[in-house]
């Protein structure tokens, strides 16, 4: 019988970024693990920047216009702030938690602590793995691990 060898780390990593690189995985993130105050891939920029510059471009009409131009212009920002916000920070968060999960193997055990993350392989996505319920490495292992062409 064949005994497995586990896999070191940085060799795991190094098979999930040349499978992500061939597009032959996928990562998912959760918006509400990983955008609030504490994950490694939060940024405050993102929540509180885009709603003051918007209000104050509001309050910008209201002086320049008059009052029924900003009513307008502060129900865009609501309507915005409601439905287009939540999906351009999920877009950049899932931006960066990718970057940071390429970058280096500390950033995916981060990540994959703290239990907003998934991968999946894209041609077979119901075969996925969750963080931190199940191990990456195993999962690498298992279906990353192909013999190379030479």
């Amino acid at each position: 019988m064949a005994k497995i060898t586990p896999l070191s780390e940085s060799d795991a990593h190094q098979r999930l970024c040349r499978a992500h690189g061939d597009g032959r995985i996928a990562f998912y993130t959760d918006r509400a693990i990983l955008a609030r105050p504490g994950s490694p891939v939060y940024s405050a920029l993102d929540v509180f920047v885009p709603p003051l510059v918007l209000m104050a471009s509001s309050l910008t009409l209201l002086f320049a216009f008059g009052l029924v131009e900003w009513i307008i212009a502060l129900v865009l920002v609501l309507l915005y702030q409601a439905f287009v916000a939540p999906h351009l920070v999920h877009w950049r968060l899932h931006r960066r938690a990718v970057a940071a999960i390429l970058r280096h193997p500390h950033n995916l055990k981060l990540l994959w602590e703290s239990g907003g993350l998934a991968m999946a392989l894209k041609d077979w996505p119901e075969r996925n793995c969750r963080g931190p319920l199940e191990d990456w490495r195993a999962f690498v292992r298992q279906y990353l691990d192909l013999p190379e062409a030479s």
